[in-house]
């Protein structure tokens, strides 16, 4: 018998998916999380590193805000 998996499915990725989203690397997308600037959920807590995931509509809310006005470009 296999162990059904406790991570979310659908429409979450995990923090190396959105780097290569973002063009960066999971430790940048880690270090949004912790400071608070990208929403995410820790899929291990108490089990020692987190284990974050993001869900697609707040990575897209990210990119929206992140955005730099044509007038500014």
């Amino acid at each position: 018998m296999t162990s059904a998996s406790v991570a979310p499915t659908g429409d979450y990725l995990t923090t190396g998916q959105v780097a290569k989203r973002i063009g960066s690397t999971p430790q940048h997308v880690r270090g949004l999380i912790t400071s608070g600037r990208l929403s995410a959920i820790n899929i291990a807590k108490g089990a020692g590193r987190p284990r974050f995931r993001v869900a697609e509509s707040t990575l897209a809310e990210f990119l929206r805000t992140a955005q730099v006005p044509s007038e500014v470009a």
